[in-house]
């Protein structure tokens, strides 16, 4: 079958022999030595392939990776792995898989059949790269903890409050580490009974249990401090019996340091995880409020399309809100909210009077006002501006010349009968 190739790799040498291959299986390859050189052409032609080599300085492959995923019709990519180079951003940015350079024919025709599979089946995710929204610098400087620990095989601790996104992190970890090829085994240890996680982690563990069905590949561990210290103890003999057959990355939403003080952690599973080394922190939502746009704007595109919504977006004050909201379930709690009003709002826009009375802007107080009044009474009309100005001034974000929730002396002046 005849395909149409983009190339895009520093080393012209080792391109034209993977251009050799391509077209020797009948393809149509064409070469570029940047992201410069590449984005005109992902624009400007369609491409039903673009392979980008790691060896590209990072900020290029990610702009090659994003200009691919964005062009119409997007072009499927794959990113080509080099020794020490990161692989997060570009799986980020769009790319399916990290794959090793193709020596033959049938490993190219092979990662060209992956990689289109996977575009259809996830419109240009990676099952095992799982979108990661945003560009805070709280959550940026996550990533960069995520890359650096990516391309090593140490035991991973990811630390971070309910809904910050621990699952999808340690995926990501897997997906841009040496062992992609393998298993991703996620368990949610506290829906699992005490006695049958350690069964699974004790003995003949290695043939039977976990360990075994994330051979080769990556065991992640939520919630690893419900596991029993006897569960513990097996799971850290059998890690450094199992190593390097298994990488486990484990999750939880407590300080290591404190879990090993108080006894929750055995010491031995907690030297596994290196605090300086091998501890991913993610922050909570309301650290990385400048997301939360971004993040509402994909989940209502993905519930429009999924349910088959055309919810247009979301109006100026609601979004206000959204960014305002501290958000104590953090993005799950952000997601859980904007699949709700979308559903609910089926082709109009998301306002105000949709969201949860917790939501709302908060109107004023009048009992606490009424408790401020003088024995004169008061100016109703007078009231009203004032209230209306608060409202106006709380809509809008900035403070009132009366913030405050008691009436003035000035709408007092005047008794009503």
């Amino acid at each position: 079958m005849s395909r149409r190739l983009l190339l895009i790799d520093v080393d012209a040498a080792r391109a034209a022999r993977v251009a050799r291959l391509g077209r020797a299986l009948g393809w149509t390859v064409e070469l570029a030595r940047g992201a410069a050189a590449a984005i005109p052409r992902l624009g400007a032609a369609p491409f039903d392939l673009c392979l980008i080599h790691l060896e590209l300085p990072a900020a290029d492959a990610t702009a090659a990776a994003l200009k691919a995923r964005t062009c119409r019709p997007p072009v499927p990519t794959a990113a080509i792995e080099a020794a020490g180079r990161g692989a997060v951003d570009v799986l980020r940015a769009g790319a399916v898989e990290i794959a090793p350079l193709p020596r033959s024919r049938d490993e190219l025709a092979a990662l060209a059949s992956r990689v289109l599979e996977g575009q259809g089946r996830t419109r240009g995710r990676a099952s095992g790269a799982p979108l990661v929204v945003g560009d805070d610098p709280a959550l940026g400087q996550a990533l960069g903890q995520l890359d650096a620990l990516a391309g090593c095989d140490a035991p991973v601790l990811i630390r971070g409050e309910t809904g910050t996104g621990k699952a999808t992190m340690a995926r990501l970890l897997h997906a841009a580490g040496p062992r992609r090829d393998g298993r991703f085994v996620a368990i949610n240890l506290a829906a699992v009974p005490p006695e049958r996680a350690e069964a699974q982690l004790a003995r003949h563990g290695v043939r039977r249990g976990w360990l075994a069905a994330a051979r080769g590949g990556t065991l992640f561990l939520d919630e690893i401090d419900v596991l029993s210290r006897g569960a513990q103890a097996a799971l850290v003999w059998r890690l450094r019996a199992a190593r390097p057959l298994v990488r486990l990355v484990g999750a939880t939403r407590h300080p290591l340091a404190g879990l090993v003080e108080r006894g929750v952690l055995d010491p031995a599973l907690g030297e596994l995880f290196d605090e300086a080394e091998s501890v991913i922190e993610l922050p909570p939502l309301r650290a990385r409020r400048s997301d939360i746009p971004t993040l509402a704007e994909h989940f209502r595109r993905q519930v429009n399309a999924r349910e088959g919504r055309r919810v247009p977006g979301f109006a100026l004050d609601v979004m206000r809100r959204f960014s305002q909201h501290d958000w104590p379930g953090n993005v799950r709690e952000l997601q859980n909210l904007v699949e709700q009003l979308v559903i609910t709002a089926g082709t109009r826009m998301v306002v105000m009077n949709d969201l949860p009375s917790r939501l709302r802007i908060q109107v004023l107080d009048f009992e606490r006002a009424a408790r401020g009044l003088s024995p004169d009474g008061i100016d109703p009309r007078e009231l009203l501006a004032e209230l209306e100005a608060q409202f106006i001034a709380e809509a809008l974000g900035t403070p009132s010349r009366d913030s405050s929730p008691h009436v003035s002396q000035k709408s007092r002046r005047r008794y009503v009968a």
